[in-house]
């Protein structure tokens, strides 16, 4: 396995505050905090200030009392109460018992080795219904918004479970943050992903999908073996429920 390596210590700022120049309300400001900031520990800290670095680069002091450690957020899975929401294009799904063993087990093997490094990442999206799919696909061609993905219904290994988005989830709260000292984090997610038999797609920096599968394959019905039943519902109820375009897979 790949060796884990140094990774800053993160802080959000809780309440809008100054970078100075040294450690004491008396010393001369460089720049506005905002809330929500992430900051990375500079070094050593002093009674009561945090030397900190800003993702502009910039370094300073700030006030411990208005800034919060940042932890592993990812949590264990939990029930999900309504199991097949996705015709709400706007719901995202993060049960990973949706997703495919074949994959499943390697992205928590990937979430739980970041997160025993102090990396925050968690499964923000997994096993995808074709209807937000082409949603997606929707944006920046037929409705207004920026191209969010190149692939249509059926077309992503999202609609298999045999891909996710990983995202950083800093205290309940989901960040795509990719500056300065977070951009070591990304590059960590891919690393460890890779070890564990996962890949990424250039241009779409959190997702990860299972290796050496052809999209055509599993379009044509050809899917790993060793399903299990929590899969094997979700897939078979989304296949036989849609009647959209493009056509789903046979079911066999």
């Amino acid at each position: 396995m790949t060796e884990a390596t140094s990774y800053p210590i993160l802080y959000r700022v809780t309440a809008t505050t100054e970078l100075r120049e040294g450690p004491g309300p008396d010393q001369k400001a460089i720049r506005t905090l905002p809330i929500d900031q992430v900051l990375v520990l500079a070094g050593d800290v002093a009674e009561g200030w945090l030397p900190v670095e800003a993702p502009s680069g910039q370094k300073g002091f700030a006030p411990a009392g208005l800034l919060r450690r940042q932890v592993a957020g990812a949590k264990a899975p939990q029930h999900v109460t309504e199991t097949f929401p996705w015709r709400n294009v706007d719901r995202v799904n993060r049960e990973p018992k949706m997703l495919h063993p074949a994959f499943r087990n390697k992205a928590l093997r990937t979430v739980a080795r970041l997160n025993a490094e102090g990396i925050p990442f968690g499964i923000y999206e997994g096993m995808r219904g074709p209807w937000r799919q082409n949603h997606l696909y929707a944006s920046g061609r037929s409705r207004t918004g920026r191209i969010l993905t190149p692939v249509r219904a059926f077309e992503s290994l999202h609609q298999f479970g045999l891909a996710a988005d990983f995202v950083l989830a800093l205290e309940g709260r989901w960040s795509w943050d990719a500056d300065e000292g977070q951009a070591r984090m990304w590059d960590r997610l891919h690393a460890v992903g890779a070890d564990e038999g996962l890949v990424s797609k250039p241009g779409e920096t959190p997702h990860l999908q299972l290796a050496d599968v052809n999209i055509e394959d599993l379009r044509a019905g050809r899917l790993p073996p060793n399903t299990d039943p929590a899969w094997t519902t979700a897939y078979t109820w989304m296949v036989q429920s849609w009647d959209g375009k493009p056509s789903g897979p046979p079911l066999k």
